[in-house]
């Protein structure tokens, strides 16, 4: 018997418009630990549930206790370092920022008491690569 068509099976396709950003954040602690009772998740389930509002992350890492200097564009000091891509094509950019629409949607919002301002706690960047 002659094969006509292909067999389904399960499987996990990314489209090609994949973007990559990382986020930088000091003062407000954003560890995963799996258990939603714990202040530091309920911290990073707000991150993602922001950045949810315009695109749905398709990858990301689990955030990572860094000292920002030298990887954040200016921010200085402990903080955590926070990689996620999105299937939307620039979906984040606006009028050739690559990342102002995730400053607008971070702007003011208190996340844990901490009030995040670009540029002075949180920061955005765009890039090619995870």
């Amino acid at each position: 018997m002659a094969k006509i068509h292909g067999a389904a099976s399960a499987g996990e396709t990314l489209g090609g418009n994949i973007n990559f950003y990382t986020l930088y954040v000091s003062g407000l602690d954003i560890t995963a630990t799996g258990s939603v009772a714990d202040q530091t998740q309920q911290n990073l389930d707000d991150v993602v549930n922001l950045i949810s509002l315009v695109a749905q992350p398709i990858i990301m890492n689990n955030p990572i206790a860094v000292t920002l200097n030298g990887l954040a564009p200016s921010l200085t000091g402990a903080g955590f370092l926070f990689k996620f891509a999105v299937e939307h094509g620039r979906v984040f950019e606006r009028n050739g920022d690559t990342t102002s629409v995730l400053k607008e949607l971070f702007e003011n919002v208190t996340i844990d008491g901490v009030t995040l301002v670009e540029g002075s706690n949180i920061e955005y960047v765009m890039s090619d690569i995870l």
